[in-house]
């Protein structure tokens, strides 16, 4: 009898254990003794099945007190094996299982802790019901095995500031660099700016200034508008002003190769100044300040045609350029002598962005040992300048400037007889 009523006691207290899983409750009292007068009928208890029978469903109909002893296979007490195919003792028991709401509470069972559920308290869902172990990790936001069983993890976390090497070095903005977004060097760039040049006589009061307003205004990615508006300034016991011959042109540039870059263009003059308003003494100091290069912005009573051929390429720092531009000078008015002139010259410049370097000019005037017009350049073949200079080259800005010496017969030799100044700037406009 002291067995049975061991088993009953065991079996249900594994019941109300089941349906509790949040806070276990204790464990059960020892059942009174059988000789003792104030022991209480055991608690219900299943019957197991025999030995090799299929076990029915776990019920919690009770068991007469006066009950036999287990079928053979039967455990002998609470610590014996179960009977073959039945549940372990420890298993929880389904929740069909459970006593029914209302029912008193078996003899010898132990009642649950104060604030504890009841028995017939609906079971946690799996949901609430806490883990074996610690919390697994928060999944990462974008972490690529979150929500398909992978281990969550943040490599932009867990990485080190150097664990994918150095950052790429930062890219330039347009133009920044010495191309700007239509792969065109710096120099070659569209502007808006003004150049002058200044001529002082070594052994005489004549000077002159020259002064040119320029516009390349870019018509598409290689091409260019390009419009010039000179003025002049000269000085000589008076002082004299005239309006240069205005031209107006566009030229194109083509990349001929990773380093090279070629330019072909041209420009028409108006016929803004004339031999029979001016003086010669108020136009030739002015086109002598620049040892003549361009000389068709100063010439009177002609209609120039100017075409312009030119070359630059890069070789690390060093820069080269080439220009060949042949002009026809059509005569106007008093005039009637065709003329022909072709200017040319080569620089070269160390540094992009700041840089200096040397250009050398000439001027060939192969028609001017015969004019018309009174000038100072008549019968004079060839003109040769150096002018060492300086620049800087901005995204934005641009500044130029060089010491002409010419070595003609007539100009030089240079810092002797005549000096020249040059200056140019302006701002960006692509």
């Amino acid at each position: 009898m002291s067995s049975l009523a061991c088993l009953a006691a065991s079996t249900l207290a594994a019941s109300p254990s089941a349906a509790q899983p949040v806070t276990p409750p204790p464990a059960a009292s020892p059942a009174p003794a059988a000789s003792s007068p104030a022991a209480t009928p055991p608690a219900p208890a299943a019957t197991p099945p025999a030995s090799g029978a299929p076990q029915p469903p776990a019920t919690a109909a009770p068991v007469p007190p006066d009950a036999g002893a287990p079928a053979p296979g039967a455990p002998s007490g609470p610590g014996g094996p179960p009977p073959a195919g039945a549940p372990p003792a420890g298993a929880a028991s389904p929740a069909g299982a459970a006593p029914p709401a209302g029912a008193a509470s078996p003899a010898g069972a132990a009642s649950p802790a104060e604030g504890a559920p009841p028995a017939d308290a609906a079971a946690p869902s799996a949901e609430a019901a806490p883990s074996a172990g610690p919390p697994p990790p928060a999944a990462s936001r974008g972490a690529s095995g979150a929500g398909r069983g992978l281990p969550a993890s943040d490599p932009w976390i867990a990485l080190p500031d150097d664990a994918l090497g150095p950052p790429p070095p930062p890219v330039p903005a347009p133009g920044e660099g010495t191309l700007n977004r239509a792969n065109i060097p710096l120099g070659r760039r569209g502007a808006i700016g003004v150049e002058t040049s200044s001529f002082t006589g070594g052994d005489s009061d004549v000077s002159g200034l020259a002064v040119s307003l320029f516009a390349r205004m870019p018509f598409s990615g290689h091409t260019f508008l390009d419009v010039r508006v000179p003025f002049g300034l000269a000085i000589d016991e008076g002082t004299d002003a005239v309006l240069g011959n205005v031209t107006l042109g566009a030229h194109h540039i083509v990349r001929a190769g990773q380093r090279l870059w070629l330019t072909v263009g041209g420009a028409v003059g108006l016929a803004t100044l004339s031999g029979q308003t001016h003086d010669h003494a108020s136009y030739e100091p002015v086109g002598a300040s620049r040892a003549y290069w361009d000389l068709h912005e100063f010439f009177p009573s002609i209609l120039p045609i100017h075409a312009r051929l030119g070359a630059e390429a890069h070789f690390g720092p060093v820069i080269a350029r080439a220009q060949l531009e042949p002009a026809l000078y059509i005569p106007l008015g008093r005039n009637e002598e065709y003329e022909v002139a072709i200017q040319h010259a080569a620089e070269l410049q160390l540094g992009h962005g700041i840089g200096g370097g040397l250009r050398v000019q000439g001027m060939a005037l192969p028609t001017f040992d015969n004019v018309d017009v009174r000038h100072a350049v008549a019968r004079n073949v060839y003109v040769l300048a150096l002018e060492p200079f300086l620049t800087m080259e901005r995204r934005l800005t641009f500044i130029r400037t060089g010491l002409l010496l010419p070595f003609d017969e007539e100009l030089g030799p240079p810092l002797d007889h005549t000096w020249g100044f040059r200056f140019s700037a302006g701002i960006r406009v692509d």
